[in-house]
């Protein structure tokens, strides 16, 4: 019986000492358990995403409903680790509270918000998903929308309005409502000009610069609403349109209204003057710019002005540039003293001689003139005279040419030396 025994009471005692252990490990398990502690989704609009890693940008594992209890795990860097639904994952910690929603005190849920209105001058309010220029459009706001502020950073403004929510910009917020303001708050300083050109219509572009999209094209005398001025442009609003003009082309007066003294363009009349063929008008002071129209000799110009051998004119009733060594005072032919005829003199082809398209000896060939063809010199430089012969304009070496004509008996001749080769 006793050997019996002994090893009874052996395992009553490990028993017993196991036992113990167990009960003495349980707090130390309990404290390990209390780290997963039980939490509640607070949101005020909408629901909470649950994500699979901590992050703004990782994908979502479930939508949690305001109130919905959560089982957290651990936090970190602003991030939850939690279950609930059945579901694992992270949630922002800015939106648990350990009490759930309508259980805890008011001091507790209160959010300060503040109402504010939307105060565009024009347009509508653009309210964006986040607080970027760049960010996608939520909704569009009329001027003195009401709006529930959460919070301002940075120039932006947390809103719920028309039950969305999203973000604006906080400089078309205002505490009052626009109409309620006083005056002095609301007045917009704005001018009134009109559109003054001389010809043609005035672009209205998208934007201050030259390469900006024309939004409309704005006739002389066209009312503008001016909103400023700035570098040469003016921002304003005309026929319901809003964009920028070229100030120099905006007057204080209605064309029409102004003073004589104030409108008054100094011309001039002139003629085309040229020896032969006709005379380019071009779109702009450049031998390269485009042809707008071509004048005959004698056409009457109307000369706005002259700058670098180039003339302003208007002919025929368009505009453009022409060269101002073309345009005489008096029209040709007319016989007026005030206009000093080209000195010109007449010779004579001694051989058969080349007319060539300028005084370069490897210029193309205009003509061949022969022997005791009649020419009218216009000047000669460089052993080259600028002729006219056979109704053909060109070059020819002086040498070849003599004030009699060949055969005339004339002394003042001197034959020209020639010899006589073979190929």
């Amino acid at each position: 019986m006793k050997k019996l025994i002994i090893p009874t009471f052996c395992f009553a005692v490990l028993s017993t000492v196991a036992f113990e252990e167990k009960i003495s490990a349980a707090p130390l398990h309990a404290e390990q358990a209390s780290i997963e502690d039980f939490m509640f989704v607070h949101v005020s609009t909408g629901s909470l995403n649950m994500r699979k890693d901590g992050a703004e940008d990782a994908s979502i594992v479930a939508k949690l409903a305001n109130g919905t209890q959560v089982t957290v795990y651990s936090e970190s860097k602003g991030w939850a680790k939690i279950k609930a639904n059945g579901n694992d994952g992270y949630v922002s910690t800015k939106y648990l509270l350990a009490t759930k929603p309508g259980t805890l005190s008011k001091s507790a849920v209160t959010i300060k918000t503040t109402t504010k209105y939307v105060n565009v001058s024009t347009g509508s309010l653009n309210m964006r998903k986040n607080a970027s220029d760049s960010a996608g459009m939520v909704a569009k706001l009329t001027r003195g929308t009401q709006v529930t502020v959460y919070s301002e950073s940075k120039g932006w403004a947390k809103v719920k309005a028309n039950g969305k929510d999203g973000y604006v910009s906080t400089k078309y917020l205002s505490a009052k409502k626009p109409g309620t303001v006083t005056k002095a708050a609301a007045t917009v300083k704005t001018t009134t000009k009109y559109v003054n050109v001389s010809t043609g219509s005035l672009n209205m572009r998208k934007s201050g610069i030259d390469s900006a999209s024309i939004v409309a094209k704005l006739t002389r005398g066209t009312q503008v609403t001016v909103y400023s001025e700035s570098k040469g442009w003016a921002k304003i609003k005309a026929n319901g349109k809003e964009g920028y003009v070229s100030t120099k082309y905006l007057t204080a007066k209605k064309p029409g209204t102004v003073t004589k003294a104030a409108v008054t363009v100094k011309t001039t009349t002139k003629y085309v003057n040229v020896s032969t063929g006709s005379l380019n008008m071009r779109k702009s002071g450049k031998a390269t710019a485009s042809v707008v129209a071509i004048l005959s000799k004698g056409t009457k110009v109307t000369v706005y002005s002259e700058a670098n051998g180039w003339a302003k004119i208007k002919a025929n009733g368009k505009d453009g540039y022409v060269s101002a060594k073309y345009l005489s005072a008096s029209k040709p032919g007319s016989g007026a003293t005030s206009a000093t005829p080209a000195k010109t003199t007449t010779k004579y082809v001694t051989g058969s001689l080349n007319m060539r398209k300028s005084g370069k000896a490897t210029a193309s060939i205009v003509a061949i003139l022969s022997k005791g063809t009649k020419v009218t010199v216009y000047s000669e430089s460089n052993g080259w005279a600028k002729v006219k012969a056979n109704g053909k304009d060109g070059y020819v070496s002086t040498k070849y040419l003599s004030m009699a004509k060949p055969g005339s008996g004339s002394t003042a001749v001197t034959p020209e030396k020639t010899t006589t080769k073979y190929v």
